[in-house]
Order: structure tokens, then sequence, then C-alpha cells
């Protein structure tokens, strides 16, 4: 039996972004290709991580990772400003 989920929660992307906002999750998405359909990065983002809000087992994790990584349905991705 296969079973195929039509629907999946958003992922959120906030910050130095073309167009924050809410986005839908495709499978296999990195930060990267999330940023991506949120308009890219504006000339003041820092362009190398990002922080990644995820709930695990009920709790609110927040941390900083690479744009390569993997990002999951329901994730917050927050691009921060670069210090000059």
């Amino acid at each position: 039996m296969t079973i195929e989920v039509d629907r999946y929660r958003p992922v959120f992307v906030m910050g130095e972004v073309g167009r924050p906002g809410q986005y839908s999750y495709v499978p296999g998405m990195t930060a990267q290709t999330a940023v991506a359909i949120a308009g890219g990065f504006t000339s003041r983002a820092a362009q190398s991580d990002v922080d990644l809000t995820r709930k695990i087992n009920g709790e609110v994790i927040t941390g900083r990772t690479t744009v390569v990584s993997p990002v999951l349905a329901g994730d917050t991705i927050y691009v921060r400003e670069r210090l000059f």
C-alpha cells in the first residue's frame, strides 16, 4: 500500500528576503530553495547561514544552520541582516 500526502504544512521565510511570507513545502526542500521561492536574498542579507525554527517533540527549537540544510514542513527560516 502506498500513501501520498497531497498537502504539507507550509514553511515560513522571514527576514532579509525579497518576499517574506508563507510558502508551500516541497519534499527535498533546502533552506536555500525556500529563500529562492521567497524572492531570494536582499542586498543586506547574511547569505552563508540562516536561523531555523522547528517544533521537535512539542518543543520549539531555534538554531543556526547552513543554507544547504534540509527544511521540514512547518519550519520557519529567518535570514539575518549581515554585519558590515
